[in-house]
Parts: C-alpha cells; sequence; structure tokens
C-alpha cells in the first residue's frame, strides 16, 4: 500500500524529469542536425566546384599544356574554402542555439507547468523568457490564460460547495433534531410543531430548484414555455401569495403598473423571478415602501422594484446577482434565502434574451430592474 502510493507520488516528478531531459535533448538534436545539414551543404558545395574543374579539364584540353593549375582552386583557396566550412558550421550551431532559446525553451515551460497542472498545482504558469517570437509569446500567455481560469474555476467550485454545504446545514440540523427528539420521546408527535418541519423541507426544496433553475439557464438548457403574457398580470398573481408576509415585514407595496406592458415570456419562471426579488425584500429591506413599476422602453418590457433597505455598497451592483454573495453583512438576514435569489432572477432574464440590473436608490435603498423583450418586437 504504501509502495504503491510512493510509486503513485514518485511518478509525475519521474515524467517532469523525462520531459526536461528530452527538452535537453531536443536542444542538442537542433543544434547536431542544423550543423550536419550546413556541414553537408558546404561539402556538397566544395564537391561540386572540384567536379566543374575536371570537367573544365576535359572538356577544354587545348588548355592543359598552358596553365593545368588555373583549372584548379590553389592552396590559399583551398584553406577559403575550409574555413567557410568552419564558419558556417559554427553559425549553423549558433542559429540552433537562437532559436531553441526563442522556441523550445518557452516550449519547455510550457510542458513543465503542464505536467505539474495535471498533478493538480493548479497555481503553475509557464515563464515567459525575454526572448521570444511573438508566436510562442502568444502560445505562453494564451497557456498562462487558460491555467488562470482553471484555477479561478475550482476556487469557485470550492467556494460552491461551502456555501451549498452552509446553506443546507441549517434546515437539515433543525429536521434531524426535531425528528431525532420525537425518536427519543422527549417531543410528543401531538405537540411537535410539523407545520415547522415542513417550512424546512420548504426550504431545502427552495435551495434545490434554485440550483437546479441556475445551472440550467447557465447551461443555456433550461427550458421555456414562451407566451404573450402582462406583467401586471403576473405581479399581481404574486402579490396575492406574499402580500401578508410583506405586510408582516412592515413593507407596503406601491403599484405604479402604468400602460399594460406585454412580453413573450415563460409565466411561470417569471413569476419565480418576481417572487425571489420580493423575498429579498421581505428579508433584507427596512420596513416601509416598495415600489412596483412596469413600463415599456426600446421595444423593452421593463419590471421595476425601489425598495427601502440599506441599498447596495459600491461597486456591488454586479456583485449582487453573484451566488451567496453578502454585502459584508450589511443585507444579512437571519432568516436569509437560499443566497441564490438574485442569481436566478439574472438567470431567467438571460434565459429569456433579457437583463437584470441593480443599483442603489436615491437617497437610499436598492433598485432592481428585469428588462425583457416586448412581444411586439418579436412578432416583427
Amino acid at each position: 500500500m504504501n509502495f504503491r502510493s510512493r510509486e503513485r507520488r514518485s511518478r509525475p516528478i519521474a515524467i517532469e524529469g523525462v520531459f526536461r531531459k528530452s527538452a535537453s535533448r531536443l536542444d542538442r538534436r537542433l543544434g547536431t542536425w542544423m550543423a550536419a545539414i550546413t556541414g553537408i551543404a558546404l561539402a556538397v558545395m566544395i564537391a561540386g566546384m572540384f567536379l566543374f574543374y575536371s570537367l573544365v579539364e576535359y572538356i577544354d584540353p587545348m588548355f592543359w599544356w598552358k596553365d593545368w593549375n588555373s583549372y584548379w582552386p590553389q592552396p590559399i583557396e583551398c584553406m577559403a574554402f575550409v574555413t567557410l566550412w568552419i564558419l558556417g558550421i559554427g553559425g549553423a550551431i549558433a542559429a540552433a542555439a537562437y532559436f531553441a532559446r526563442r522556441i523550445i525553451r518557452p516550449l519547455e515551460s510550457v510542458g513543465s507547468a503542464a505536467q505539474r497542472i495535471a498533478r493538480g498545482d493548479l497555481s503553475a504558469r509557464a515563464t515567459p523568457q525575454e526572448a521570444m517570437f511573438d508566436e510562442t509569446r502568444r502560445l505562453v500567455d494564451n497557456f498562462n490564460a487558460m491555467a488562470s481560469h482553471l484555477n479561478r474555476a475550482e476556487t469557485a467550485m470550492g467556494d460552491w460547495n461551502l456555501a451549498i454545504a452552509h446553506e443546507l446545514r441549517a434546515p437539515l440540523t433543525i429536521l434531524r433534531g426535531r425528528l431525532q427528539g420525537i425518536v427519543d420521546g422527549v417531543f410528543a408527535t401531538e405537540t411537535i410543531s410539523f407545520r415547522g418541519l415542513v417550512a424546512q423541507v420548504d426550504t431545502l426544496n427552495r435551495i434545490v430548484e434554485d440550483l437546479n433553475v441556475f445551472t440550467l439557464a447557465r447551461r443555456g438548457r433550461l427550458e421555456l414555455r414562451l407566451e404573450t403574457i402582462d406583467l401586471a398580470d403576473e405581479i399581481a398573481t404574486v402579490i396575492s401569495v406574499v402580500a401578508p408576509e410583506l405586510k408582516k415585514a412592515g413593507i407596503d407595496v406601491l403599484f405604479d403598473l402604468g400602460c399594460s406592458v406585454q412580453v413573450l415570456a415563460d409565466s411561470a419562471r417569471i413569476r419565480q423571478a418576481i417572487l425571489a426579488i420580493l423575498e429579498n425584500a421581505r428579508k433584507y429591506a427596512a420596513p416601509g415602501l416598495l415600489r412596483i413599476e412596469t413600463f415599456a422602453m426600446h421595444e423593452k418590457g421593463m419590471l421595476r422594484f425601489c425598495d427601502d433597505g440599506p441599498g447596495l455598497p459600491p461597486g456591488s451592483e454586479h456583485l449582487v446577482f453573484e451566488p451567496f454573495w453578502r454585502a459584508d453583512g450589511r443585507r444579512l438576514h437571519p432568516n436569509g434565502g437560499s443566497g441564490l435569489g438574485l442569481a436566478v432572477v439574472q438567470a431567467i432574464a438571460h434565459a429569456h434574451g433579457g437583463t437584470a440590473h441593480a443599483r442603489a436608490g436615491e437617497p437610499r435603498g436598492a433598485i432592481f430592474e428585469i428588462c425583457l423583450p416586448c412581444a411586439e418586437a418579436n412578432s416583427v
């Protein structure tokens, strides 16, 4: 068992060592081949020159007896040929070293970083060399960008796992404690609050449903049953359900629905998004007025919510739609939701080809907007 684990640990190191050795051998092979090709080319050139002299001597024998040596290289010329041959080989070796520094060394750095990433070290990066070709530099930059993306994705996945575990822990702990109390006889079945247990089950179900909608929308696989709907009707349907809870939280709803705004959307998903924003206002907004507006602008149906909450910190307009995001606890509520409500709102809006925005209100509060394509614009 220990031997196998040691073997698994040592195998990546051995592979990296082999890779480095192969890269150094590639340097040597490049120099050897370029020197050999250059030497062969020069040797063929010199041999061709001697063959030329021989042909001249054979074709023109009338000059043989006059000046035989004029047809053949003189010693000083032979020395020049040998010198040029040596300089050519040296130049080939220098060129090989130049190309090795600009091509092979960056590739070696990319390969070494790839081996570390394969072992699980997502912080590994290829080291740019001082002298590289533009194509090689782009390769190194693109590899490092890919490695950074993988590192961020792995970190985000870890944060997701921790956040989901945190959100599920509270309702599961309550359920287990109450059910264990019934099993142990601490709670009598006729006195235990089954309504509270059902509420915890509903919380778990809402978390699972939000995760499902968010994941499907991110992958572009959220199924929508598109039809022409009126935003005012959808708001009225949702308000009729949550009005008592909003009243308990001290929130009064003021409607400014204006003219009829019809959009092409899935009514169930739009109601889900409206409910998520209203739940966000109930949990985090201060007691006061919640203004709901609908209007059309640039062939888009707009749905706006303005609350009297503590507002949004500067620069957090996009962060509020991130899963499980909290503004330093300022909008954190003891009875907080799944942490996915606003993320689901944005996912539903994007699935419809629309957008979701948030900004701070004046002088306080937060404003959330959902923008959806109008039905008339889609029919054109």
